[in-house]
């Protein structure tokens, strides 16, 4: 949590000095969620992001010094920097099928669910989505499918109370996300998204139950998103009260260490370590080389079937 943290603290000053480029989706204050439910998962699950994907990309194991290349648009990143801070795909950790629309990595779930079902390996797919998608008509129907052919997903709402400047309470008349599940005959639950450790058991749950052949979960995370939508975020649509009894999940996570015994030192070398471990990153990546523009057209003819003209 506190390296996703640090990482989104970083991302603003890399946009400044223009080695980031495009809208900017920072996750700050809801660490907890992405870093809880990829501890539940095993090599071999497949994850599919939101538009808000750092914590995954830290609870992915996502090597930083790459994925910071990709965000640059640089040679080294893991999409040979065409995909920007949103849209990493990284096979060898199980990030696939990125998606700028919202709602749509849903639609891509289904068929990974499909083709782990038929691989009868016993793995799952974790799709995370936001509040934002709950409406749409990918959430809908993918949710209807997995339901219909047992498919070994578990969908994740993270559920920060906004679509972009919209209140959750002015485009869903049941604020309760989870609910949508009984339409589907699909299992769910409502889960604390500051909380890490609740975040990974019930997300540990879901998975158990989708290996086991019991089909999908939907599991609502409720978060604060403690920063701006977007770069482009004018503000003025939160009240001030919201913030009223808000904890910091970094906070939370470190006294519940400090009950357990952690030392202060450890917490203070996390710190350290943490901001070691960006600032290399950042530095491999700035000095990361630019794509060769030929290798737009191996690019192409690649995802033409191989034959390039």
């Amino acid at each position: 949590m506190s390296l996703a943290r640090r990482l989104d603290e970083k991302l603003p000053d890399l946009v400044a000095r223009g080695l980031v480029s495009g809208p900017m989706h920072l996750g700050i204050g809801q660490e907890a969620v992405g870093i809880g439910a990829t501890a539940a998962l095993e090599d071999g699950d497949i994850v599919t992001a939101t538009h808000r994907p750092h914590s995954l990309y830290v609870g992915c194991g996502l090597p930083l010094d790459r994925t910071l290349a990709e965000m640059m648009g640089r040679a080294d990143g893991q999409c040979g920097g065409r995909g920007g801070h949103m849209l990493v795909g990284d096979r060898r950790h199980g990030l696939l099928g990125p998606s700028g629309i919202v709602g749509h990595s849903l639609l891509l779930a289904v068929g990974h669910g499909v083709a782990q079902q038929r691989a009868g390996r016993r793995r799952t797919t974790l799709c995370v989505t936001g509040d934002g998608s709950v409406n749409s008509g990918a959430f809908n129907e993918a949710l209807n499918m997995m339901a219909l052919w047992r498919l070994p997903v578990v969908v994740l709402v993270e559920n920060n109370g906004y679509g972009l400047s919209v209140r959750l309470d002015r485009h869903v008349h049941e604020t309760e996300l989870y609910r949508r599940g009984a339409a589907y005959g699909v299992p769910a639950v409502r889960v604390d998204g500051g909380d890490p450790e609740a975040v990974r058991d019930a997300v540990a749950h879901a998975v158990g139950r989708a290996r086991a052949g019991g089909g999908p979960t939907l599991v609502e995370a409720v978060a604060f998103r403690d920063c701006a939508f977007s770069g482009s975020d004018r503000g003025g649509y939160r009240a001030v009260d919201e913030w009223d009894g808000y904890v910091d999940p970094l906070d939370r996570a470190a006294a519940r260490l400090r009950e357990r015994g952690t030392p202060e030192d450890d917490l203070a070398r996390i710190a350290r370590e943490t901001e070691q471990e960006i600032e290399d990153a950042v530095a491999f990546a700035a000095a990361s080389p630019w794509p060769d523009p030929a290798d737009l057209l191996v690019y192409a003819a690649k995802w033409d079937g191989g034959q390039g003209r």
